[in-house]
């Protein structure tokens, strides 16, 4: 007998809550079908009543973290204080609780145009919410927002990979003092 399609439904949440915390952890090539179904707590057999292939999951995985809230920034200050966040030791050191641009742009290069495209739809989507509290209302991202993405990103991307602690730390550092620089002064955002 079929699932009913509420079970159907919360399976799938499943699976792709799974999925991209383990590709964030620990990559693409390092995680299974076997294994994100495991911590799904299914069998791999269900696995294709959702997907039609693991590069069909990566896209779907990244499709679903863009419905992910975000938080409320309605100033400069605010913006601010999620760049503390995110531009932290915290972060550097939890990349399967952390945003999925920071842990595997360096992999999305290397997949497929299905999961290159998912990717390029959650980048749009997480630097329009930056943008947003730019006070940028057009169409396309702007500039700004752009840096101020490839900023925070770069910066938890090169402290996770570099092996001296010291210079990790270092790097968190001025990669937020950067972001600091970029961000408007606080009147401006506020009059937008």
């Amino acid at each position: 007998m079929p699932y009913a399609p509420e079970m159907k439904q919360k399976s799938r949440g499943k699976i792709l809550k799974e999925a991209i915390r383990l590709f964030k952890e620990r990559g693409f090539e390092d995680v299974s079908i076997d294994e994100v179904m495991g911590e799904a707590g299914l069998t791999r057999g269900a696995f294709y009543a959702h997907f039609t292939s693991k590069a069909d999951l990566i896209a779907h995985a990244f499709r679903a973290a863009s419905g992910v809230p975000t938080p409320a920034m309605a100033s400069a200050e605010e913006l601010g204080r999620f760049a503390d966040t995110y531009v932290s030791a915290m972060h550097r050191d939890n990349p399967g609780a952390g945003c999925p641009v920071a842990a595997l742009t360096a992999e999305i290069a290397r997949e497929g145009p299905q999961a290159r495209e998912a990717y390029t739809e959650f980048l749009k989507y997480f630097t329009g919410v930056i943008d947003s509290y730019l006070g940028n209302d057009k169409d396309d991202l702007s500039d700004d927002a752009l840096a101020l993405v490839a900023q925070m990103v770069g910066a938890v991307q090169i402290s996770r990979a570099v092996a001296d602690p010291m210079l990790s730390t270092r790097v968190l550092k001025a990669g937020r003092q950067a972001v600091d620089y970029l961000l408007p002064p606080e009147n401006e955002t506020d009059a937008a």
